[in-house]
């Protein structure tokens, strides 16, 4: 494997995973912009204020998803990441798809692995709410939880569907 591929592989491996990181601070964004129209202090100012920031948080992400994902040989050239390495391959017989592949698969084992349990307790917490006859109970991020351990798994199981969809891209 050349120096540059580890580079390709490990900055698009990063790229996608700060994108679904980032998923969880839209959605906080999100709720709170709803808390704040749903309490008294409905200025435009500060509705305009979220929704400002929403769409450059959103446009960040997507220029990070962008820039790490699809320009990748330009980032690797303005940041000279090859240049400092005594030899141009680094030894190993790895195949560019099955190293997307298993970052892929690795990634969404992270998201499942970390969003499960937190599902599972905010069902817990929902039903225990319904028994207590308290309908004051927001499901909402047992939604989030739930489709965000959907994505994990989809990731683990549809790796190679994945990888298929970024080689394609990049090409």
């Amino acid at each position: 494997m050349s120096v540059r591929n580890f580079w390709t592989i490990f900055l698009k491996v990063l790229g996608i995973w700060l994108v679904i990181n980032g998923v969880t601070t839209i959605i906080q964004f999100v709720t709170s912009f709803f808390s704040v129209i749903a309490g008294n202090n409905n200025e435009a100012r500060t509705i305009i204020y979220y929704v400002l920031l929403l769409i450059v948080t959103i446009g960040i992400y997507l220029f990070i998803l962008w820039l790490f994902v699809f320009k990748t040989s330009w980032l690797i050239d303005k940041l000279h990441l090859e240049k400092g390495f005594k030899e141009d391959r680094i030894e190993g017989d790895f195949d560019y798809s099955k190293v997307m592949m298993i970052a892929t698969i690795v990634i969404g084992g992270y998201i499942f692995v970390d969003s499960l349990p937190l599902f599972c307790k905010y069902t817990f917490n929902y039903f225990q709410q319904k028994r207590m006859f308290q309908d004051e109970f927001s499901s909402g991020w047992l939604f989030f939880y739930l489709a965000k351990s959907v994505i994990g798994y989809l990731l683990m199981t549809n790796s190679k569907s994945v990888v298929k969809y970024i080689e394609k891209q990049f090409k």
